[in-house]
This record gives structure tokens, sequence and C-alpha cells, in this order.
């Protein structure tokens, strides 16, 4: 309470605070009250401060990491110039500009966020293109660390726009245009997108735009780890099919990759590498001519470029194509990340490339170079699933070597089926991981967002994978409900004590874990009555890379039992697991060796094929 102070006398007004109240203070009124200045009120007990974000709320969250502080915005011409950049004004600069202007203006300042620059070092690379007055406003915008001023998804929607609006050569006799301007009328042009239509269903109904664009969002702007990339494509495409031989589902890749693409996986890895090296290191324009300095087989480097690059005019086909589509759609960018510029090549964002030649992408070479028949459809898919199968292989040795090594309590899928489900009337788990105490349970799936979902387009492809997810949790649940009941089928030893189970999924491709599709998929599984119980943890997804992120931490850093059990009540509770690690934990974690070993051998393919290589120009 507030001490009470002597009323007031007729006419006197009293004002300022009684000793021992230090400044304003909020109090809640009673309806139909009547207050005189030095009565006593209620001190309301909750003081407020201001996030980094900018986001006024209770002083107990002003230390805590929260997930709004991950989300940079990006500037638009209205916010540097008080004013939009009207539509029109974009297209008269791009058609003032040369297309292979806009390319390298793009592609230089991609460059540099995949390089690691600091966000000021990335803005700053524009410094010359603002008045200093412009510039001085962009500087404080920017001070706090949450707006950006260059944006990837912003470069690249410039892109598809002066494949549209620019030429091959600018008009004689006019001024020429000014990229920057045009990406900023660009960003103006992003904020007005989607209109009112700003529906958010976070729960069991079809996903709304907000969550849709989210999605979407995070997919985009995800981190990639260019070690755990390597180490998965080595292992997916050149040992496991040669271990597990014997395995119906599996498949010689190596030798159907050939017969299908006409150049062997290590040629395919040698020309990946030498374009993301120089697009990294160097400059995205390069000469033509530089990956002849390869040792390969006549004719290889040519054949690989044949499936990674195109020229401008089918740029201006796709850009045309889509002139109504969203933000999100890049398809022909992450299918072609160079672009054939005659005597020179380039490469539009080295991301796009690691992403094109080691990520997923490097099936539909295969399945395109198999045919179109029927024996040949039938061949893509046991392609397709093998891929799938050899990535949760993957995964699932990840659990294996960081649990063992934290001395903790492993069994595969083999072992549970075997205990918990021997007639097979019940559908188990992959993997699960114990201390005695707590159970953590484990459901790998190469199921990956579908192009309608990366672009944000549909509301029910959206819906369709979320639904497919809680498929998987079904798994989960009815692993979880034998233990209960059979504990000691599985273990060989008397149930003694209480226990806290663990349900999680991993997806091998990754997946956009965020509180909006975080607590989706929880709504979900509680609507469908899964995961219930008081033992039973909330439902968390992971993927392969903040599994290797526990693989390497040191030890007396958190194991992944430890990881699940305190983000259950951390203040990341709702973001990924990676966030939780990182910001909130703070947990000290280097690349594992066993990583670094199967990434060094993709290394090793690159150089044994390179020479002395030709310079870079532009």
């Amino acid at each position: 309470m507030v001490p009470i102070r002597r009323p007031p006398r007729p006419g006197e007004t009293i004002t300022g605070l009684p000793p021992g109240v230090d400044g304003a203070f909020l109090t809640v009124g009673i309806e139909g009250a009547r207050y005189e200045p030095g009565e006593a009120v209620p001190r309301l007990g909750v003081t407020y401060g201001i996030r980094s974000s900018g986001l006024v709320v209770p002083m107990e969250y002003v230390r805590s990491p929260a997930p709004i502080d991950s989300i940079a915005t990006y500037l638009t011409g209205a916010q540097v110039f008080g004013q939009p950049i009207p539509p029109e004004f974009v297209v008269m600069h791009l058609r003032r500009l040369e297309l292979t202007e806009v390319l390298g203006a793009c592609s230089r300042l991609l460059r540099l966020v995949d390089r690691g620059s600091s966000p000021e070092q990335v803005d700053g690379a524009l410094e010359d293109a603002f008045q200093s007055q412009a510039w001085r406003r962009i500087r404080s915008l920017t001070a706090g660390g949450e707006r950006r001023l260059v944006a990837p998804h912003v470069l690249l929607v410039l892109l598809k726009h002066a494949a549209r609006f620019s030429g091959d050569c600018r008009l004689s006799g006019v001024a020429s245009g000014n990229v920057v301007a045009a990406m900023l009328g660009t960003a103006d042009d992003l904020e007005l997108l989607g209109g009112s239509d700003l529906d958010a269903v976070i729960g069991t109904g079809p996903p709304g735009v907000i969550e849709r664009e989210i999605v979407a969002t995070h997919h985009f702007h995800s981190e990639m780890d260019i070690r755990h990339t390597m180490a998965k494509f080595v292992r997916r495409w050149k040992q496991l099919p040669a271990e597990l031989a014997s395995d119906p589902r599996v498949v010689d890749l190596e030798a159907t990759f050939e017969q299908s693409v006409g150049v062997s996986v290590d040629e395919f890895v040698a020309v990946g590498m030498a374009l993301y090296a120089a697009s990294l290191m160097r400059q995205p324009v390069i000469r033509r001519d530089h990956l002849t300095g390869l040792r390969l087989r006549n004719g290889a480097a040519e054949r690989v470029l044949g499936l990674v690059m195109r020229g401008t005019a089918e740029l201006r086909v796709w850009a045309r194509s889509i002139n109504a589509a969203p933000t999100w759609e890049f398809s022909h960018l992450e299918r072609f990340p160079v672009v054939d510029c005659g005597d020179h090549m380039v490469v539009v964002r080295p991301r796009l490339v690691l992403q094109r030649f080691f990520g997923w992408l490097p099936f539909f070479d295969v399945a395109d170079g198999l045919g179109a028949d029927r024996a040949a459809r039938k061949r893509a898919d046991a392609v397709r699933s093998c891929l799938g199968h050899l990535g949760e292989v993957y995964v699932r040795e990840t659990l294996q070597q960081q649990s063992r090594r934290h001395g903790l309590r492993v069994f595969d899928e083999e072992q549970i089926r075997h205990a918990l489900n021997p007639t097979g009337g019940q559908r188990t788990c992959d993997l699960t991981v114990d201390d005695g105490r707590r159970w953590a349970l484990f459901e790998v799936t190469s199921s990956q967002l579908n192009r309608e979902t990366v672009a944000g387009t549909s509301a029910e492809r959206l819906d369709d994978v979320l639904s497919k997810l809680i498929g998987k949790v079904e798994q989960l649940n009815q692993t979880i409900d034998a233990l209960q009941h059979r504990e000691s089928d599985l273990t060989g030893r008397p149930i003694g004590g209480s226990r806290r189970y663990f349900p999680v999924l991993v997806l091998t491709e990754g997946f956009p874990v965020n509180p909006i599709t975080l607590t989706a998929l929880r709504q979900r599984a509680h609507e469908a009555q899964l995961l219930q119980g008081d033992d039973v943890a909330e439902l968390e997804v992971v993927d392969g890379v903040e599994l290797e992120i526990l693989e390497g931490t040191d030890l007396g850093e958190p194991t992944v039992l430890d990881a699940l059990d305190l983000k259950q009540h951390a203040a990341l509770r709702r973001s990924n697991m990676r966030d939780f690690l990182m910001r909130e934990r703070q947990v000290r974690s280097t690349t594992p060796d066993r990583v670094a070993r199967l990434a060094g051998i993709a290394f090793d393919i690159a150089l044994d094929a390179t020479q002395p290589p030709n310079d870079s120009v532009g």
C-alpha cells in the first residue's frame, strides 16, 4: 500500500509522492469509488521494463530470452525516406537497369550474408548509395540490431522483378536506374502483401495466413551448417549404401547416380565445391573457364553445369510464369542457382549452391535421368525411399553416438519391437534413450515440407504436413503406453520408482520449429488425446543439427535427457531446441569429430580434383 497522507484542506492541492514511494506506479481502481490526493491505494505488484526488441514486459522477463528476440525486421522505403516507394517507381528503375546489373548487385550482397559478415558490414556495403542524412537515419534505425537494411528474401524478390522488367542492355539516352531504390521499393511492396487477411489459427484448424507466412519465413532463413550438410551427404550417398547393401530398402546410389546423370557422385561433388568456394571466398561472378582446372573426365564439368545452370532467358520465362506468385516462390533459383551469362556465370547465392548439390535436390537429377516410363518411375521411387531411409539411419547414429558417450542406455527399433510389440499389433518408435528414471522416445522421419508449404500458399498442404506428423506422434504414444505397463520386458529389470517420458519427433530434412508450429502440433496431439498424463512431457521436435550440437557438447553440459527436461520449464520452451541450447543455456559445443571426419571426405574429393584455379572476374 502507498502510505496514507493527510487529506488536502479546502482549496489545497497536494503534489509529489510520499516518502519511500519512488516514481510512478500502477493501481487497479474500484468501480464507482472516489479517490482523494494522499489516500492509500494498493500498488500493483508488477514492475515493467523494455526488452531489446522494444516490447514492454514484466521486469522478470527483461533478462530472460524470448522468441521475439530471434526476429529481425527489414527496412522499407517508407521507414528510410518517410514515404513508400510506389511499385511503378520500382519498375521504372528496373527498366533503366540491365538484368545482369541487378543480378550482380544482389549476388554480391548475398555473398556477404553467407560469408557470415555482420549485419553492420552487409548494410555498410550500401553506404555510398545514400546521402549522409538518409544514411544517418538508417544507422539510427538499425542501431539496436533488430532491423536490417539488407534482407536476403527481398533481394531474391527484386531479382524476380528484374527478370521481368530489366532488359539485356540499357535504354539509350536514359539515366541509369537505382538498384537500392528498387530494393527498398520492393520491401515496401512486400509489406502490403496479404492485405487484411491476417487470420491466425494456432491450433487444430486450417493454418491461417500468419502461420503460413511464419513457416515460409522460418524455412527460408533457417540456419545451415555446412559440416552437417556435407557429413550427411557423404554418409547417405557414399558410405551407407555399401554398409547396408543386404537391406532390401537400400539402393546402390552411386551407381544409379552415374547411370542416370552421366557423371559420378565424386565429379558432382567436385564441381559443387568449386562453385561454392569460388562464390563465397572470391566473387559470385566467375569466368566460364574456371572449372577447366578441375581434374575430371572430359565433359564432366559441363554436364554438371547443365544440371544446375540456366541462362537469363530461362530466368525470364520463369519469372513471368509466376507473375502473381507469392514472396517465397524461388523454385527456379533453388534448382538452378547458377546463371549463364555467356563468357561468365553468376552464382546467385552460395547457400543455394550448397543446398543444390548436397541437399535433397540431387534426387531429382536422378529421377529426371531415369526417364518417365513406368519402370523408371518405379526405380525413382526406390531411390527416394532409400534416401529417406538412410537419412533416418544417419540421425539414429547421431543419437546413439552422443547418448552412449554420456553413459545413457539406448534401445533401437528392433529391440523395442521385439520386447514391447512381439505380435505386431502396435507401432513403436525408432529409438529410446534413458537413465533409469527419464525416458526419451524418438520417432525419426524424413518427411519434409512440400513446395506449396515452403511458398506459404496453401493452408491445406501445411495442414496435411502437420496431420502427417501427428500420425508419427501416435507411434510415440503407443510406445509410452507399452513402457508404462511392460518396461521390464525391454530392460530386463524390475520397475522401481517414478518415470518421466519425453516424446520427440526427429525430422531428418529439417522443419521450421517455432512457437506457432510447435504449439499447433502440441494442440493437435492434445485434441487427438495423445501424450496424456502427468508423467508425459510435451512433444518436442528436433532436427539432425540440433542433435549434433548435443553430441559436440563438453562433458558436464546437458545430455539429450537433460536438455529435454530443462526445456520444459525454460523461457524458450516453445522455441526450437537450437535457440534453447545456444541462446538460453549458452552451451559450449563444437563440431563432433565424427561429423568433421565425414565432412572432410567431401573436401578431400574437391581438393583431389583441383588444380591452381583461374581468377574470378567482376
